[in-house]
């Protein structure tokens, strides 16, 4: 492991225990990463009066995002290298592989959009969605396994193995990773602008019978 790949590791460690434990606030100044948006006017919205919270997230989040799913295809091949990564994990610890379905892409690409635009990190959006609630909203069906990992880049040099690495090495986010009930996976990877933080975002979910 390269020099920076330890640094970026130590962020994404220390990153991830603010996020969980939300004990991220720094003695002299405010908490970093953000758990609430720094700049909400950064996300111009299309039905800001929309009285359901699903749908005033798929009008205003969801379906901003372009039928593509990523912004170029450098962001697109560190999103299947995350999925990729994740089944060489999963395979090694005598896992099963998780499916990659283009609703959960758009679904963690939303969420990553989001956070990177409204410049703010948490498993639940401002207006209180997590992320079972985010895919209902996007693909209509119903989440009843798995959930969220997620992590900000701050190097500049980040690579899906030294992504996941960071969620292997972190209980909480390990547990889902190992998780042998998820089936099914989507990758988001955002940054709203260059010297801004990257935001990933991964779903390892499963659904009822139906699905």
């Amino acid at each position: 492991m390269t020099s920076w790949q330890v640094l970026l590791l130590l962020v994404l460690l220390q990153l991830a225990s603010a996020s969980c434990s939300s004990e991220g606030a720094a003695a002299d100044g405010p908490p970093w990463p953000p758990e609430t948006p720094r700049q909400p006017g950064r996300l111009a919205l299309v039905a800001p009066d929309e009285p359901d919270p699903l749908a005033w997230w798929k009008a205003n989040i969801e379906d901003l995002i372009p039928p593509a799913i990523y912004p170029n295809s450098e962001i697109a091949a560190l999103a299947q290298g995350i999925v990729d990564e994740t089944n060489r994990v999963r395979l090694e610890h005598g896992l099963g592989r998780v499916e990659p379905l283009e609703g959960l892409n758009r679904a963690a690409q939303a969420h990553a959009f989001d956070q990177g635009t409204r410049d703010y990190w948490a498993h639940t959006t401002p207006e209180g969605l997590g992320s079972r609630q985010r895919i209902l909203a996007g693909t209509g069906m119903a989440v009843t396994t798995g959930g969220e990992n997620s992590s900000i880049g701050v190097t500049g040099n980040e690579t899906a193995e030294s992504i996941v690495y960071g969620w292997l090495t972190h209980s909480g986010h390990r547990e889902l990773l190992l998780n042998p009930q998820v089936k099914f996976i989507g990758a988001g990877v955002f940054q709203y602008s260059r010297g801004e933080p990257m935001h990933f975002t991964q779903l390892l979910v499963d659904f009822d019978g139906e699905n």
